[in-house]
């Protein structure tokens, strides 16, 4: 496997008051939709495959996945964050024998993002950088962690996606893309219906939760 496009879909949703994975996207449950965007860009990509996170008991989201193909994983029952996910996610992709050129890091809620998106930036990964989205000068996701970096994400599995930017902020290489639907995480209703609603110049998608100079949107946790 040269290309593992993990999504991150673990976390609780509390700021959403229900479980937003589920919540309706043009009739579909959010979580499916995200993968249908992944899934199309894994299928443009050679040597790629599809892992989702979810929580160690989620019984029934896993079995609404059974039958797509992707790789369902349980993530521990704690630590809770965005890390951690991440970091079992390799692990467990370690175990199986897989050394992936680079690990494509998604979220789950957020389903707007397009699939030309993630190719351009799976098509510019190398193994030894971290390569992150940016339009109209922010950042966001989804992240595409080099090979050389892998090993790290144990250590750090308590950390924010943030912080191991700063550490590693000499191999980190900006792709610019036009697509807004980066910045784009739903957070809590308000976001969620200000994401699907539609005006005269197409959709208006949710702010991120972030503050003057932070350049990436919030964990889904």
């Amino acid at each position: 496997m040269e290309y593992s496009l993990v999504v991150l879909a673990a976390g609780y949703s509390h700021r959403f008051g229900s479980d937003k994975r589920l919540a309706s996207i043009q009739g579909e449950p959010m979580l499916l939709r995200t993968l249908q965007t992944v899934l199309e860009a894994s299928a443009e990509v050679r040597d790629s495959a599809v892992q989702v996170i979810l929580r160690a008991r989620d019984p029934v989201m896993a079995n609404g996945l059974k039958k797509m193909p992707v790789q369902v994983l349980h993530a521990p029952v704690w630590p809770v964050s965005m890390g951690a996910s991440l970091a079992f996610a390799v692990e467990s992709l370690q175990r199986a024998g897989a050394n992936p050129k680079t690990v494509l890091v998604c979220m789950g809620d957020m389903p707007f993002v397009e699939p030309e998106t993630l190719v351009a930036i799976l098509r510019a990964a190398r193994e030894d950088r971290i390569h992150v989205p940016v339009c109209a000068g922010t950042r966001g996701y989804p992240i595409a962690i080099g090979r050389k970096y892998l090993s790290a994400l144990s250590r750090l599995r308590n950390t924010s996606m943030e912080k191991v930017l700063r550490i590693f902020d000499d191999a980190v290489v900006d792709v610019e893309v036009n697509d807004p639907a980066i910045n784009c995480d739903i957070n809590r209703p308000d976001d969620f219906h200000a994401a699907v609603r539609q005006d005269l110049f197409g959709k208006i998608f949710a702010s991120p939760d972030k503050v003057e100079g932070e350049l990436l949107p919030s964990p889904t946790e």
